[in-house]
């Protein structure tokens, strides 16, 4: 080796000299002869070639040179898979080998890559790996670990290519050297591991042919070698169980690892058990034996052996009073019992739910009794105050659960389970004192997640028992009421929590009309009659108002309960509650409520609306103004528009109201938008003042979600509101300052209006859409899409003469702001052009599909036809298939409306000479994927749209695809011939399906 070259290792190194090191172990991986050279260095030393080589440290080139053979090793063989071939090619007859082993061989054989590859070569690589392997346990070298773990991995992968054929004593070499000590087991130990890792475990993917060569290996691991192996891991145990900790854990961990795929009594026997149990009176080593203990029990096994080993674990770990734990027990320790006690009960139902199926009906009422001998456990496991262990025996309490639904009946015991388990699962979803709610951080989070988990345990037994979870919500209810005053909030937040999640739990069918289950309406008559709302914790204030509004249905049967809540949200226990997180989900809640019980609102509009008033009010002199912020206040505005819609007052009186509300709004927009035209403002006032300009617009717009339609707003007799505020909004549409914010709020403004004002808007369209093309972005222009095309479905053939004039203007300045030139790393800007494209061709569709189609043919003939071939190419140059949907929508609708004899002049050169070859070029190309959902719809446009050219031009159409157009694209006559048969004869969706096969053969 180059010692020069090596100098790249040293820590003291520049950055070329490092970069010319890894080169040359690159040049030594590629080398025919690099690996020898690397196990030369290894065996014989590296030190002596760099003597006086300052900060040289000879570990990182002892790891090259074993990554070096790795590469060796990986490369030298190609596994391939040939399933004309019984046998293993190259494999000659071996006298120890059964002749029936030969048949796990099938389908792979062993081809060297290198012609050169010479058995001399493979027996070198292993006096190699033996010697340094030797010199690490003789103790005359001791190399670091991370060494030692690439090492063993080169074991490993040397094993997988080499074992059985070429090196069969592989065991028996590493056997031999393990009376050299701790170190010969350290290694050996490690190399199983490594084993392990390529040939056993199962959470990495691998190819049918590994799968194929790491079953024959197991295979005859199991015939030649595994009995021997067990020996030597017990010998293992009983040498160093109580001198070397490290060991005794290693050695544990690899029978855990080949436990699941070697025959079970090798390691489940007196001699095992028992050396296994020792080692758990020794600290630093039983949480070790109990993962080994679980993956024992989790082996693949019949049912009914699995059932005695379960059985004869639980009574040997009982007997030696490690079950049940006892309060001493130290945590971490009692993690791993938990998840010994989850994998014991889930392998028990799992061997229960087998002997079912298998209709052996007494051994499976013996493993059921056994699970049920195992309820404690789950019961001191599942309660445990540490939710990590508690969570850890998840598992197994669903799988209980699964398991008493499947039965025809459930056993008093069994019901008495159920109730014992929904008190631990109570206790368990309750807060602590150490819950921070004023700065949640993680271990928050973690209960929240956790508190999920116990949830969906509770919502098991409810499905499996509705009338005992009833009956227990019930029960801790009264219980908490009947002491609220002392109660902590805790108790508190858990009984209102549990009548809350019934909602959930139980079907409202069964909650509110089945006589059976009267008890609901009892809880909610509790909630609500007692002084629960004025509890002062902010947890069980959320819990109140969330409660109240999910059972609606309550209030509807019995809404004398309706002041009493309203009062609530209204007084300081919520939307003027002390605490933000209460006043802002009490906005959203109040609005639900009053949404809901709108029929019962007629006698408290006055009321409300005037509690209502310090809350809306904006001013900054405003003495609530604190209290909410702009988005909680939509929802403010939300439900005043909702009560003044249901009041049923006159319509004098809601327009009273409907002033009272907006008024304040329209004024405070007025005076807001003089100071921001004024120019007289810093940045910082500027951006705040465009803000409240939103959000005043924001006001009026959700006020106006009290009126679904022209109608209803036109019979409340508020529309005057409305109306007059459109002009003084529209005029913010001239400030120059912050334009996207200020249109964002008209846009949505007018959205509101179209549905609303209906007619009435009409006139201020046309200024409203002049302001807003002004000097557009990306995002400007398709945001005003879905508001010109709303405005076209609303008024269709009322809007032709305005959209007549100012088609091309968008249509313009669309492809003005698509033709920016843009970076091309930048994909935010080519993600906001496929968008914009996108809602370019929505908008045809909305001219075309809308009956104001006349609108196109009205435009200069030249400009019809670049807007008519912009559809084109979004059908065929553009490998977006939704835009490709959409364009083939537009085209089948033109061909509907100016298709035929009587079509639009000119309509028909350009129907054959676009239309037509769109729909065969569009499908044929490659980046048009027939697996993708979107494509195969628009492939189906693609059909339609043939059908209609077919219905309008009929045979012509024929006469031209099998003459001209079809032998263009070097179609065979029988293909010409058939496809137009299925176009011709077949129906829509026959000739969908058809399609699709048809354009799939041709891209191939």
């Amino acid at each position: 080796m180059d010692s020069n070259l090596l100098q790249g290792l040293c820590c003291t190194a520049n950055s070329h000299s490092q970069t010319q090191t890894l080169q040359y172990f690159e040049q030594l991986k590629e080398s025919p002869d690099g690996w020898k050279m690397c196990g030369n260095a290894l065996i014989h030393g590296i030190n002596s070639l760099l003597l006086g080589i300052p900060g040289f440290s000879d570990d990182n080139t002892k790891f090259f040179c074993f990554q070096v053979l790795e590469h060796h090793v990986r490369t030298r063989y190609l596994f391939e898979l040939d399933n004309n071939t019984d046998f293993v090619v190259g494999v000659h007859y071996i006298p120890w080998l059964p002749y029936a082993c030969y048949h796990w061989l099938p389908a792979m054989y062993v081809t060297p890559r290198h012609a050169s590859e010479s058995l001399a070569n493979q027996q070198s690589l292993r006096e190699i790996l033996m010697t340094w392997l030797q010199a690490q346990c003789s103790g005359r070298t001791s190399d670091k670990n991370f060494i030692k773990n690439k090492a063993s991995q080169v074991f490993a992968l040397t094993f997988v290519v080499d074992y059985p054929n070429q090196w069969l004593s592989f065991f028996s070499d590493l056997h031999q050297i393990l009376h050299a000590g701790a170190a010969a087991v350290d290694m050996y130990l490690r190399i199983l591991k490594a084993i392990d890792d390529e040939v056993v475990d199962r959470e990495v993917a691998r190819t049918s042919q590994e799968m194929a060569r790491n079953t024959m290996i197991k295979d005859f691991m199991r015939e030649q070698c595994v009995p021997e192996m067990t020996k030597w891991w017990l010998s293992i145990l009983e040498t160093y169980g109580t001198t070397n900790s490290m060991l005794t854990c290693s050695c544990l961990d690899v029978v855990g690892a080949f436990v699941s795929w070697i025959d079970i009594n090798l390691v489940a026997n007196d001699k095992f058990i028992s050396m296994l149990l020792n080692l758990l009176s020794v600290d630093v080593l039983r949480e070790s034996v109990c993962d080994c203990f679980h993956e024992i029990i989790s082996k693949g096994m019949d049912p009914v052996a699995k059932t005695e080993l379960v059985e004869s674990l639980i009574g040997v770990l009982e007997s030696a009073a490690i079950l049940p734990p006892t309060e001493e027990t130290d945590i971490d320790f009692l993690a791993k019992l938990a998840k010994l006690i989850n994998g014991i009960g889930s392998q028990l139902i799992s061997s229960y739910n087998k002997l079912v199926k298998s209709g052996d009906a007494t051994v499976a009422a013996n493993t059921l009794k056994a699970i049920e001998n195992k309820i404690q456990l789950l019961f001191r496991f599942l309660g445990d105050d540490d939710d990590d262990i508690s969570h850890t025996v998840n598992g197994f309490a669903h799988s209980y659960f699964q398991l008493l639904k499947q039965m025809s009946t459930i056993s008093d015991q069994q019901k008495q389970t159920l109730e014992g388990l929904l008190y631990v699962i109570i206790k368990k979803m309750t807060y602590d004192d150490l819950y921070n709610f004023d700065q949640e951080g993680e271990d928050e989070v973690m209960f929240m997640e956790y508190r999920k988990e116990m949830k969906v345990l509770f919502d098991n037994i409810s499905q499996l028992d509705a009338n005992l979870v009833l009956m227990t919500v019930h029960n801790v209810l009264s219980a908490s009421l009947g002491r609220l005053e002392e109660a902590e909030f805790m108790e508190v937040e858990m009984a209102i929590r549990l009548v809350f999640m019934l909602g959930e739990a139980l079907p409202g069918q069964q909650l509110y009309t089945d006589s059976r289950f009267p008890l609901l309406q009892q809880m909610m008559g509790l909630i609500v009659s007692s002084r629960l709302s004025y509890y002062s914790h902010s947890a069980v204030s959320l819990m109140f108002f969330e409660t109240v509004v999910r059972y609606d249905r309550f209030f509807t049967s019995q809404p004398q309960h309706i002041p009493t809540v309203l009062i609530a949200f209204l007084d300081e226990r919520g939307l003027r509650n002390p605490n933000s997180t209460v006043r802002s989900r009490c906005c959203y809640l109040l609005s639900r409520f009053i949404k809901s019980h709108r029929n019962h609102m007629q006698n408290y509009v006055d009321d409300v609306l005037k509690r209502f008033q310090g809350l809306l009010v904006v001013s900054s002199d405003n003495g609530y103004h604190h209290l909410l912020s702009a988005d909680e206040q939509l929802f403010l505005y939300e439900s005043a528009g909702m009560l003044v819609a249901s009041s049923n007052a006159s319509q004098e009186k809601q327009l009273m109201y409907m002033n009272g509300l907006l008024s304040p709004v329209i004024i405070k927009f007025g005076s807001i938008l003089s100071k921001l035209m004024s120019g007289d403002l810093d940045a910082q006032a500027s951006l705040s003042h465009a803000q409240l300009l939103y959000s005043l617009v924001s006001f009026a717009s959700r006020a106006s979600k009290a009126f679904p339609n022209q109608q209803t707003l036109k019979q409340s007799g508020c529309a005057p509101c409305f109306k007059e505020a459109l002009p003084l909004f529209l005029q913010a549409l001239t400030c120059p300052l912050h334009r996207e914010i200020i249109h964002n709020g008209i846009r949505q403004y007018l959205h509101r209006m179209v549905i609303c004002l209906g007619d009435d808007v009409l006139p201020f369209i046309p200024i409203a859409v002049t302001h807003l093309l002004e000097k557009c972005s990306a995002r400007d222009i398709q945001d005003f899409i879905p508001l010109i095309n709303q405005i076209i479905a609303k008024f269709k053939i009322l809007i032709v003469p305005f959209l007549r004039d100012v088609f091309m203007a968008i249509v313009n300045t669309i492809f003005t702001v698509l033709n920016k030139p843009a970076e091309e790393a930048d994909t935010q800007a080519a993600k906001e052009k496929e968008t914009l494209r996108r809602s370019y061709f929505l908008f045809i569709a909305a001219i075309v599909n809308n009956e104001v189609s006349e609108v196109l043919t009205s435009q200069e003939p030249h400009n019809v036809q670049q807007v008519l071939l912009t559809l084109i190419q979004g059908a065929v140059e553009y490998p977006d298939p939704v835009a490709q949907k959409i364009c083939f929508n537009v085209l089948r609708k033109l061909v509907e409306l100016w298709g035929g004899s009587s079509g639009e002049n000119g309509f028909k050169d350009f129907l054959y000479d676009n239309i037509v070859p769109a729909c065969f070029l569009a499908p044929m190309k490659s980046t048009f994927d027939m697996n993708d959902a979107q494509t195969f719809l628009a492939m189906q446009e693609i059909a339609q749209t043939q059908k209609m050219i077919l219905q309008k031009q009929g045979i012509e159409f024929l006469d031209y695809l099998q003459s001209k157009y079809l032998p263009s694209l070097n179609l065979s006559p029988p293909m010409v011939q058939e496809y137009t048969q299925a176009l011709q004869h077949a129906d829509i969706k026959t000739f969908k399906n058809y399609t699709k096969v048809f354009f799939t053969q041709l891209q191939t």
